[in-house]
């Protein structure tokens, strides 16, 4: 099996599309979990995940794997995509658009199918909590929550003591909870 930076090698020197396709298929699936974790919807985890390969391949020249791995840096561009969405317009009009609940209330859809849109509603409204903190603070909290890193990795990634990671961690659960409970 051929190494990702050989694989990408050949992207850079080549544009070789045999070698992008199996960087892809190796790393679609994994990256398609970690964006529907902070998503909770199908269809928009794989609109997502299709964005972020297409931003991974125009930007792979900008790879260099003496600063870190590959995986970390489509992690980063994954993080940061799904951060932009929610920032987003597109976002911020869904959510003009109705809680998802009363939707399916009137329906007589199943109540999985309910406590699939309400396990939606709640991580719509963390993240948009998230969002609104600086770049290194939402980093902690999707890879302690989405990467299940330990506050050790963390730290040791983002170069900060780990009861600085931790602190910040706590401080924006709480406020997480604070925010989601004024919305109940």
């Amino acid at each position: 099996m051929q190494s990702d930076n050989h694989l990408i090698r050949k992207i850079k020197k080549k544009q070789n599309k045999e070698a992008a396709g199996l960087l892809i298929e190796r790393y679609y699936r994994e990256i398609y979990a970690y964006t529907y974790r902070q998503v909770a919807c199908k269809e928009l985890a794989m609109d997502l995940t299709q964005e972020i390969f297409i931003l991974v391949l125009k930007g792979i020249r900008a790879f260099d794997e003496k600063k870190g791995s590959f995986r970390t840096w489509i992690y980063r561009i994954a993080s940061n995509k799904i951060t932009d969405y929610y920032r987003s317009l597109a976002y911020r009009k869904s959510q003009l658009e109705g809680p998802y609940g009363q939707e399916y209330e009137h329906t007589g859809v199943s109540p999985d199918i309910s406590s699939q849109v309400l396990r939606q509603e709640t991580i719509r409204e963390v993240m948009a909590v998230i969002v609104r903190y600086d770049e290194p603070w939402i980093q902690i909290f999707q890879k302690h929550c989405f990467e299940e890193q330990t506050f050790a990795e963390i730290a040791e990634v983002l170069k900060l003591s780990e009861g600085t990671v931790k602190t910040r961690y706590y401080k924006m659960l709480a406020q997480i909870r604070k925010e989601v409970a004024d919305n109940e």
